[in-house]
């Protein structure tokens, strides 16, 4: 009978539940742990929102130089013999020099424009040589080029002769002559001399690279509209990599030097050098992240662009670097070397 009796006080013991402490303490638990998941969960979003802003600034930085390395790549390509004219006529539209790459120079602090020339022809000729021998009367009338050669001509190739420093248009293709069309005929010559092929209208490029008020924008020749490339790019800077003389194979960097130098030098020192004695090039960026972080980001300040290349005093190349204007972004430096090889190949 007392067990019967035991067994009944068990039963109605636990049908009466928890007693309002033991809720409390299962409800204050309960909150603990979601507490603890809650900030694992903040932490968690925001280390994501960290890593994907960091990649988005990396992608970009990466996009802009990969697009400045093909053009400089392709840089002076078909230009180099027409180094000594000052500047090429293109009929109502502007006239340009002809250096395969020039930097200007922004000052401290401040962004360059990289401006890049050069041909990139379906044929792949760079040109031909004048002819005034052969029982040839002289190398250009006032509508003919005499050449060497015809082979990769065709009618409508831009080509511009050493000897005017002028893009005319190809309008026959014989065994050895050319016939052109200009605004106005050009002065007949006996000289020796080449003729640049820029290819096909389209095929030849004068490239500027600026950093606008969104990232790095490009614009093109004749019109120079401005369109953004490539976002969130806040700054660039650029140097010109010397060898030591104007002639020579293989051509060694032996000094690097700021947009400011001048390319009307007839040397490879001081204020102006030739512009054949530009064989590098290199270029930095800072990519910045597209949204902010609520802290102050770990970085630093001021960011390394362009890294010292040397010990010396002065170094082959100063270091340039970069303020961060906002420290709650997330900002990214990269840089590349850039041979400019036809400018090499020419020497």
């Amino acid at each position: 009978m007392s067990r019967n009796l035991f067994r009944g006080e068990l039963i109605a013991r636990r049908s009466r539940g928890f007693t309002l402490i033991e809720l409390m303490i299962g409800v204050v638990i309960s909150l603990m742990g979601l507490a603890a998941v809650a900030t694992m969960m903040m932490t968690f979003s925001k280390k994501r929102t960290g890593i994907t802003q960091t990649l988005a600034a990396q992608d970009n930085g990466v996009m802009a130089l990969y697009r400045l390395e093909r053009d400089a790549g392709q840089a002076g390509y078909a230009l180099m013999p027409l180094l000594s004219c000052a500047t090429i006529a293109n009929g109502a539209s502007p006239s340009f020099t002809p250096y395969p790459l020039v930097i200007t120079d922004g000052g401290t602090g401040a962004s360059d424009v990289i401006t890049v020339k050069g041909v990139n022809s379906t044929s792949g000729i760079p040109g031909t040589e004048l002819d005034n021998n052969g029982g040839l009367s002289a190398s250009m009338t006032g509508s003919q080029y005499n050449v060497r050669s015809t082979l990769g001509f065709s009618v409508n190739d831009i080509v511009a002769a050493t000897l005017t420093c002028a893009m005319t248009s190809v309008t026959s293709v014989s065994a050895t002559a050319l016939g052109y069309s200009y605004t106005s005929a050009l002065p007949s010559s006996t000289s020796a001399g080449f003729l640049v092929s820029f290819g096909q209208p389209g095929e030849f490029f004068n490239r500027q690279y600026a950093i606008g008020t969104t990232g790095l924008t490009v614009a093109d020749y004749p019109g120079f509209a401005t369109n953004t490339l490539v976002d969130n790019i806040v700054f660039m800077k650029a140097q010109y990599g010397l060898a030591s003389s104007i002639t020579g194979s293989p051509a060694t960097v032996t000094s690097w030097v700021s947009g400011a130098t001048a390319l009307t030098g007839s040397s490879c020192s001081g204020a102006a050098v030739h512009p054949a004695c530009v064989v590098a090039v290199r270029i930095g960026v800072v990519a910045r992240s597209s949204q902010s972080a609520k802290e102050s980001v770990d970085q630093p300040n001021p960011l390394t662009v362009l890294p010292q290349i040397g010990s010396g005093s002065p170094p082959t190349g100063a270091a340039v670097t970069y303020t961060l204007p906002d420290t709650s972004m997330r900002y990214r430096a990269y840089s590349t070397i850039i041979p400019l090889k036809n400018v090499i190949w020419g020497r």
